[in-house]
């Protein structure tokens, strides 16, 4: 409901965007039962279908999208380059997630 929705956008075009999301269009796959709010959301999910893998020249792993890859990458192979640690104790994630998690706890 657009009325309880209380997001903000810096840029007209993106408000634009998400304005579509509370106007019930949606766009279906025709290959499987899914459907997205956003086109371009809907052309990712297609490519899931091509069938077409992304190989990790590091382990035995592959992926339907290029961006999982690199996230693999990130958090598997190069983690130590990328650790967020915690300013409260010694410890290191590999994933701000895992931080804010660390310190709500």
């Amino acid at each position: 409901d657009l009325n309880k929705c209380t997001k903000s956008f810096s840029q007209k075009i993106s408000l634009k965007t998400h304005l579509l999301v509370h106007d019930g269009i949606k766009y279906p796959c025709d290959l499987c039962a899914t459907s997205f709010s956003y086109k371009s959301s809907l052309k990712t999910h297609l490519l899931g279908h091509t069938g077409i893998k992304f190989s990790c020249n590091k382990c035995e792993k592959s992926f339907s999208q290029k961006r999982y890859l690199k996230k693999h990458n990130l958090l598997v192979h190069e983690s130590i380059m990328y650790m967020s640690p915690c300013y409260q104790c010694e410890q290191s994630f590999s994933e701000k997630l895992y931080l804010k998690q660390h310190l709500l706890d």
